[in-house]
């Protein structure tokens, strides 16, 4: 199996964990939508999407979506606060508060709460390499607004976004293992 078909395969996978889980299909939000392969996935089954990445990714849109228009790409990092945060040029990760050394790319951050996305969300995919708690925090208003089904990502062994999520009345229902660990966490409220 090559890369991409490994990649599909895994996407497959999980986006069939979680919409077993789904009951509403108004608005989906993919945190860390990268090249867009999740949000093909939702795009088939949500009226609208919103992707959010750092990374401007929406030449690659193209190669996965195939309605442009039930998508809203939003190019930038969501976290707790409004505040910008350095990463390395071509990393998928916000590493650093400081430029110093390779991390050199700013990374403007948004609380999700700060968008106003309160239009019937009812699924959040959360993949933002170890910043799904910061994520959390700057979207407990829509979250507690919405109740959405939440996909979110702990691989690190921070169980703090877990915590979080717990915390606001929601419980780990499933989780998808990505090569023999605990990868990907469903809650539901």
């Amino acid at each position: 199996m090559s890369d991409a078909q490994f990649r599909q395969s895994e996407t497959d996978k999980t986006y069939d964990l979680a919409r077993k889980h789904m009951k509403g299909f108004h608005t989906a939000l993919d945190i860390g939508c990268d090249v867009f392969q999740f949000a093909a996935k939702l795009e088939q089954d949500f009226n609208h999407v919103h992707c959010f990445d750092f990374r401007d990714k929406s030449n690659q849109m193209t190669k996965f979506i195939k309605n442009k228009n039930k998508i809203t790409f939003h190019h930038t990092g969501l976290g707790e606060k409004e505040e910008t945060k350095f990463t390395k040029p071509g990393v998928g990760r916000i590493k650093s508060d400081t430029m110093h050394g390779s991390c050199t790319l700013r990374v403007p951050v948004v609380p999700l709460d700060s968008l106003g996305l309160d239009e019937n969300i009812d699924f959040i995919k959360m993949d933002v390499e170890g910043y799904e708690p910061l994520v959390i925090k700057g979207a407990t208003k829509t979250i507690e607004h919405n109740n959405p089904v939440i996909l979110c990502e702990i691989n690190r062994g921070d169980m703090s976004a877990k915590k979080l999520l717990e915390g606001m009345g929601y419980r780990c229902v499933d989780i998808y293992y990505k090569l023999g660990q605990p990868n990907d966490y469903l809650f539901i409220r």
